[in-house]
């Protein structure tokens, strides 16, 4: 009942973003011909404003209603909370394009899509861990066949490159990481701690690309160099939210970007293959020259 809901207060909020200011025979039509009304049902006025009410509790977004053209019109009043929270801007992007998806499914065999990983199956438990601040016991083993049983306390969940990651804190306090794919088993345990009240998570991992971040590190400011195409690809999709572009020519265009250097950032570049050069820091352009190095004598070695 709680998922059901939930999908039409996600699609109450994507109508009116989408359809602007719109009378509730409008919504209600909409609603008759939408893939998320399963069962064919109507949407009445009291249900309609039931559902106004529950989305201002539970998202913040208030949807005013005002006279116009001789009836009444109803707009979301406050538009700014769905970009200014990323969870919300994620849940409607990705709503959004369900349904887009859904009504379309007569040529589902046309359409691929990528898979995430089975860590979805333990993604409610540690939101709901997260939720109470209680505590989850897990059994995990890495690819190296490295394993971890204990207690944990989760501060945060993360999704990079189709993968679900959770921060933790380990008994010695410890920060760690570990992929919910690669969990064995996880119990959530009725204990409960205080949530550190100087952490933020989006804070912890502002000057990082993907799920690697360290404590106490500092970013150092980074600059790169971008051939043939990939200035118009980096354009559209920025590799860190401090990238800015700060040179262009015929041939190529730099890029900088305050962060620290990680692994998961070196492989992002190493994607690149021969677009992408770093010009500083020189310690990182040091690391890439050893990397390619290395995987220049694979390639040099007889079979």
């Amino acid at each position: 009942m709680v998922e059901i809901l939930l999908k039409r207060y996600l699609w109450l909020i994507d109508t009116l973003k989408r359809g602007g200011e719109m009378t509730y025979n409008e919504i209600a039509d909409k609603w008759e011909r939408s893939s998320v009304n399963d069962n064919g049902t109507t949407l009445s006025k009291r249900t309609f404003y039931n559902h106004c009410q529950a989305i201002a509790r539970h998202f913040g977004i208030e949807i005013e209603c005002r006279r116009g053209r001789g009836l009444n019109i109803y707009q979301i009043a406050n538009p700014e909370v769905i970009e200014e929270n990323s969870l919300v801007k994620w849940a409607m992007d990705s709503f959004s394009m369900g349904e887009l998806l859904l009504g379309n499914a007569a040529i589902s065999d046309k359409i691929l899509l990528e898979d995430i990983p089975s860590g979805r199956q333990w993604l409610e438990h540690v939101l709901k861990a997260l939720q109470e601040n209680r505590e989850i016991e897990i059994d995990y083993e890495n690819f190296f066949g490295k394993t971890f049983t204990g207690i944990v306390r989760p501060l945060c969940v993360k999704l990079f490159k189709r993968r679900w990651y959770m921060l933790v804190l380990v008994k010695n306090g410890e920060k760690r990481k570990f992929s919910l794919d690669r969990i064995k088993n996880l119990t959530l345990l009725d204990t409960t701690f205080k949530y550190p009240s100087r952490f933020n998570p989006a804070e912890h991992f502002e000057h990082f690309y993907g799920i690697t971040a360290w404590d106490n590190t500092a970013p150092e400011k980074v600059i790169i160099r971008a051939y043939a195409e990939l200035p118009g690809y980096l354009r559209s999709l920025p590799l860190h939210h401090t990238q800015r572009e700060i040179n262009s020519t015929d041939e190529y265009t730099d890029f900088s970007m305050n962060l620290v250097p990680t692994f998961d950032f070196e492989q992002e570049l190493l994607l690149h293959r021969n677009q992408i050069e770093v010009l500083q820091p020189q310690s990182l352009r040091d690391e890439m020259a050893r990397l390619i190095n290395r995987m220049s004598d694979l390639y040099h070695t007889n079979i």
